[in-house]
């Protein structure tokens, strides 16, 4: 017999906590939902206590948020989808740590694809992905300032078949679209092909010096040897790979090439 999963919901609204239980009973009849809990103290203790599979976990409650309640567990050996009702804006930021995310109010096919999509891998949460999401929810870049981010110190989770990478942006030369994935070509090591669009990736890293020169290709700066004129030109990698530059992006490229430039201290 299939052995439902057990779930709890942490939220600090009883409203929330209701709708979210109401649409699991409704969308996912195999969740059983053994607790709910309205801040954090008391949704330790609440996991503690019922041991569950997989909770429901709002970030911002008073006194202790999402993040201190994870933290006070020395191993999160459960699954985590977080509830928010962060806008859109901070969705790069749940995509960047690859961390599941429902924003509220939680929509019921969204619900059921996060609920699926737990169910096929049964993967608790790793530390690693908390402290990426925290450091871009952190971030000013977050909030879509016009300027970008350096690369430095900042590490993107990617998600693979075989399990969680967790890479530094410096060591990206680029981004390759293969059809439905993304492949990251990086300093060391084989190649990283994750199941996800480059119009995705496209996204989460427009805050930083990344680039899509092409609808195949998105370039980290850092890694540009040198750009060859032309209709679009072309751009020559530090790995002496030699990608073309679309000739409608050329101008927002150059623009965004200098000042990288310039703000990199690489330009006198």
């Amino acid at each position: 017999m299939k052995q439902n999963l057990r779930a709890v919901i942490i939220d600090d609204e009883t409203n929330a906590r209701e709708a979210l239980a109401n649409l699991l009973r409704l969308m996912n009849p195999d969740v059983e939902i053994c607790g709910e809990a309205k801040n954090a103290d008391l949704g330790i203790e609440l996991i503690k206590e019922k041991n569950p599979n997989l909770v429901f976990l709002d970030i911002q409650m008073p006194g202790k948020s999402g993040f201190d309640l994870l933290a006070s567990f020395e191993k999160v050996d459960f699954g985590v989808i977080f509830t928010t009702a962060y806008q859109e804006f901070a969705i790069r930021a749940f995509r960047f740590s690859a961390i599941d995310y429902l924003l509220k109010p939680i929509d019921p096919d969204e619900l059921q694809a996060a609920v699926e999509k737990y169910k096929s891998r049964q993967a608790s949460i790793n530390p690693q992905q908390i402290a990426i999401l925290q450091q871009q929810l952190d971030s000013p870049g977050t909030m879509r300032l016009v300027n970008r981010q350096k690369n430095d110190n900042q590490r993107i989770a990617l998600p693979t078949a075989e399990g969680i990478h967790f890479v530094q942006m410096t060591e990206i030369i680029q981004c390759e679209s293969l059809g439905s994935y993304t492949k990251f070509h990086l300093i060391k090591g084989p190649a990283i092909v994750v199941s996800r669009l480059l119009k995705e990736y496209e996204e989460i890293l427009d805050n930083y010096y990344f680039f899509r020169v092409h609808q195949s290709n998105i370039v980290n700066l850092e890694h540009i040897k040198r750009y060859v004129k032309g209709d679009g030109g072309q751009v020559w990698m530090s790995d002496n790979t030699e990608i073309e530059v679309s000739r409608r992006r050329k101008d927002e490229f150059l623009a965004l090439l200098s000042d990288f430039y310039v703000n990199s201290g690489k330009l006198k």
